[in-house]
Order: C-alpha cells, then sequence, then structure tokens
C-alpha cells in the first residue's frame, strides 16, 4: 500500500492500477469521474483504472494506493456499486469510514489474511517479477517459460484476472518502486536508473500521467506492504 498524509491539494484526471482511499480528516474535496460528474465529499474509493479528478482547497487528509489484488483491495471494490461514478465512489467512502473494519482509527489495515484469488500460474508470475523486478528487460517469453505457460496463455490470464495488460503491470510495478525510492530520499535519476526508467524526465512524465502529480509529490509517502 502507497499512503500519503498531508494537503491533498488538486489533480488532474488520471488513471492507475490501484485502488485510491481518500479520506480528508479536515475539510473537503470534490471527486470528477469520466463523464464529468462532480460531487463533494470528505471520503471516496476510486476502483482500480478508472480515470478521475481531484480537487480540494485547504483539506488535509490522506490518499492511499491499495493493489486491486490484494486482500484489502479485493475488501474497498465490493464497497463501490458503481466502479465508474463518483456518487458511488463517494457512498463507499462514507461505508468505509463509519465502522467498517477495515478503516480503524483514520487508517486502513488489512481486513485479513484471505487474498483475491489468482491462477496459480498469474501468482507464480506475480512472485517472480517481484523478485526479477530489478532485472532489465523483463520479457514476457521468459516469464511464461518459468511458469509452465505458454506467452499468448500468459498474457491472457494477467488481462483476465488482473485487468491490466502484462507490460502495463511491469510498468506500474516499476512506477511504485520508482516512487518509493523517491520516498526514501534518493534523487530523481538514481530512482528512475533503480525502477528501469531511461531517465529522470522519462519517471517524471509517467508519474505525472499515472497519479496526476511528479514524483517528488511523494517525498512523505510511507511504504507499508500488506499481507496478500
Amino acid at each position: 500500500m502507497l499512503e500519503i498524509e498531508g494537503s491533498l491539494g488538486s489533480l488532474p484526471r488520471h488513471a492507475h492500477h490501484s485502488v485510491q482511499v481518500a479520506v480528508a480528516h479536515h475539510g473537503t474535496f470534490v471527486i470528477e469521474d469520466l463523464q464529468g460528474r462532480q460531487l463533494r465529499t470528505n471520503a471516496a474509493i476510486v476502483p482500480a483504472d478508472q480515470p478521475h479528478a481531484f480537487s480540494a482547497t485547504g483539506a488535509w487528509g490522506v490518499v492511499a494506493h491499495v493493489e486491486p489484488e490484494s486482500s484489502l483491495g479485493a475488501e474497498l471494490i465490493e464497497l463501490v456499486d458503481d466502479p465508474s461514478h463518483s456518487l458511488a465512489w463517494h457512498q463507499a467512502g462514507q461505508i468505509l469510514t463509519q465502522g467498517h473494519s477495515a478503516y480503524v482509527e483514520g487508517r486502513l489495515r488489512s481486513p485479513g489474511n484471505t487474498s483475491h484469488p489468482l491462477h496459480p500460474g498469474v501468482a507464480a508470475a506475480r512472485d517472480r517479477l517481484q523478485v526479477e523486478l530489478d532485472s532489465r528487460p523483463i520479457r514476457l517469453h521468459d516469464l511464461a517459460a518459468a511458469v509452465h505457460l505458454s506467452e499468448s496463455r500468459l498474457s491472457h490470464l494477467f488481462a483476465e484476472a488482473l485487468g491490466i495488460t502484462f507490460r502495463a503491470y511491469v510498468g506500474w510495478l516499476r512506477l511504485l518502486q520508482a516512487t518509493a525510492a523517491v520516498a526514501q530520499g534518493r534523487t530523481l535519476t538514481e530512482a528512475a536508473h533503480l525502477a528501469g526508467f531511461t531517465d529522470s524526465s522519462h519517471l517524471t512524465r509517467t508519474c505525472r500521467r499515472t497519479f496526476g502529480a511528479p514524483p517528488t509529490a511523494f517525498s512523505t509517502i510511507r511504504w507499508e506492504i500488506l499481507p496478500m
């Protein structure tokens, strides 16, 4: 889980492969969906890969990005009735912050140790990706052979199980690695090279496109690995 605490600020429309939870402890913010439907709230859950914009002035709180395949991610997704509608995001945020077991004393926590079920081949591939992320490049062909699947089969399973292509998922993991490195005090150039980006400009462009903000916005990140 990627968690940022502080001034909530404003972000243009963007999308990312994470479930986003935004909670304003002071003030409110406006969340906007792809259809331009805006809603002012103090808490919202935006499902993974849903384009959205975020506007806050003077609000302070927490924004968390949770992997949708984690147990916590699955629990949060179940709270959202309509994944593309800002009203449903608001309603899910209210459910979460008003006594839900995944939200305790102003913080998210894992609701249990049960995992969102994945095909064994996808699970094995994800485990290898976590270990081999520093290898360059990571090829689908090599990973498929390592988990005893054909390249086309593994590609199909990734899209079916995770809702994202293999290439996009590797890019997402690299971006998380880079933002974590920035939060730990690495320079943009160091973080970019560590995570396999061409240079700091490449990292910054990708981060803005995904999170709506540059990597330096993550200097106050608290990085936590939740049980899967």
